[in-house]
Order: C-alpha cells, then structure tokens, then sequence
C-alpha cells in the first residue's frame, strides 16, 4: 500500500501532466493573437493595403552625356510622389572647388563625372541646408542611344521652346511638332540649340527632349537598369549593385502607375562673365531636386 506522501507525489505528477500541455496550448495561442493584433494595427496604420517595393524610396542622379563638351541633367525618381523630374544644367556652370570656383564641365573632364556630382551637391548644400546622395551615371551619347534602343520614338512640339521666328529659321514655322528616335535626339538638340542665345535655355532644350521620350515610352523607365548593366563596360557609375537593384524597384513602381508623372523644370541662370552661375532661385529649384 502506498504511503499517503507518496500518494501525494503521483497525484501531483498525473495533475502537471495533464496540465503543462494546456498551459503551453495557452500560452502559444496567446502569443499567436497578439502577433495578429500587431500586424493587423500595422495594416491598419497603412490603410490596410500593403506597401509595394520601391514605392517609399528617392532616388537623384546626375545624368551626364560624355563628349567634347559635355552635357548634364539631375534627374530625380520619387516613389512616394510617383514623378520623374528632369533638370538640365549648362556645362559652364559654376560650382564651388576647394580653389575658387570651377564649372561642370571642365570639372568632369579634368576629374571626372563623379568630381563633378560632389562640387555640385556641395554648391547647393550650403549653410545648414543638408541634400541627399547624388549618384552619378556617365555615357557616351551613343551608348546612351544603345540604352534607349532604337525602335522607340517620340514627338516634341518646338513652340514650347522657340518663338515662331526662331522655328522659321530652322524649318518648324509650318509644323512646330519634330518626331525623332534616340539616334535623332543628339541633331536635334543641337539644331534646337543653336536657335537660342543663353546656355539656360539651350539646357532646356535637352531636358524637354529627353522629358517627351520618357513621358511618352514609360517602360523604359523600367528597362534603364538592365540596359545600364548590360553596358556597363560603356558607363561610368557609382551605383553599386545594391543601389541598382533599388533604383529599378523604383522604376518598376513608377512604370505600373497610372498616375505616374514626368516632368522637366528649369534651373534658372544668370551670366557670370563668360560662365553662367544659378540665381537664387535656380539655387532653391536645384536643392528641391536634391532633398
């Protein structure tokens, strides 16, 4: 017969193990709710919907066209704004050098399209005004071409950038509407360009041509960053794998947006004797590009 402790003992050892399953039941499915209460309070914070990769992210670029006088737009890709704004800069703009000043262009020939990206965010990013990382991407004007691909076209309606006597002078006084293909965009540009007198507005004329062929070819915006590697070996770049995964996250993003929108604006200059530096304003226009 057993002793009454002993009786004791085993009642107590049947009571835990018919009990610790259930207190570890219990605790598990409580642990379970409360991680449902948390995900569903942060779907809540959301609206309930989930967020898309890319859509959060910002991205500026100094998008620079390699040749004997080299060209140079600031682009900047918004996800949470859904736009891609496009900013053309004259190559004699003045930026600040640790000498003095330099320009953009004999910057990024004597050291480099990424000496270039760094005066200029340091120009802009004076005082206690703070920009972002300003990655750099540089190509040849055919290697651009060859990133575009040659199938795609678009139309530019030069009354938005020339007077009806400045289009008479170069054959658009009839038809004010040019339609072109990447391999055109350098001729045109220049012809463009030769009807205007300031580097400002001759600026203009690359950004507003490079605006129309995004705007009306979205997906390349989508295709950009396999091109980019696919040339690789062509350009010169400081997005690193990393960064290149991000940005086409973005661009894929933005591609799938009805209401994605693609802009240029103007940095507005004044001349610097035989150099043209940003106004006030210009300034302000830059430094929005780059927050």
């Amino acid at each position: 017969m057993r002793s009454r402790p002993g009786v004791f003992w085993y009642s107590l050892g049947l009571t835990l193990l018919l009990l610790l399953p259930l207190i570890g039941l219990t605790a598990f499915l409580v642990h379970q709710r409360q991680e449902q209460n948390v995900l569903r309070q942060a779907a809540a914070e959301r609206g309930g919907l989930p967020v898309e990769q890319g859509a959060q992210d910002s991205w500026r670029m100094l998008l620079v066209v390699q040749q004997e006088e080299p060209a140079f737009v600031v682009a900047r890709v918004d996800g949470p704004a859904q736009t891609v704004t496009l900013c053309a800069l004259p190559g004699n703009l003045q930026v600040a050098a640790p000498a003095g000043t330099t320009t953009l262009a004999d910057c990024a020939l004597s050291a480099g399209a990424g000496r270039a990206a760094q005066l200029l965010s340091q120009t802009i990013a004076t005082g206690e005004t703070a920009v972002g990382e300003l990655y750099y991407l540089a190509a040849t004007p055919a290697c651009w071409q060859d990133c575009v691909g040659s199938t795609a076209t678009a139309r530019l309606d030069t009354a938005a950038l020339l007077s009806k006597e400045q289009r008479t002078e170069i054959g658009y006084g009839e038809d004010s509407v040019a339609e072109f293909s990447a391999a055109d965009a350098p001729e045109l540009i220049a012809t463009l360009q030769g009807a205007l007198d300031t580097a400002g507005r001759q600026a203009d004329v690359r950004a507003a041509v490079w605006e129309a062929f995004v705007r009306q070819n979205p997906d390349l915006l989508a295709a950009m960053p396999e091109a980019w590697r696919q040339y690789s070996a062509r350009t010169l770049t400081d997005l690193m794998a990393t960064e290149l995964g991000g940005l086409e996250k973005t661009l894929d993003y933005l591609t799938a947006q009805p209401g994605l929108t693609v802009q240029y604006t103007t940095a507005e200059t004044r001349r610097a004797g035989r150099e043209t530096a940003l106004t006030e304003e210009g300034v302000k226009t830059v430094r929005e590009l780059l927050q």
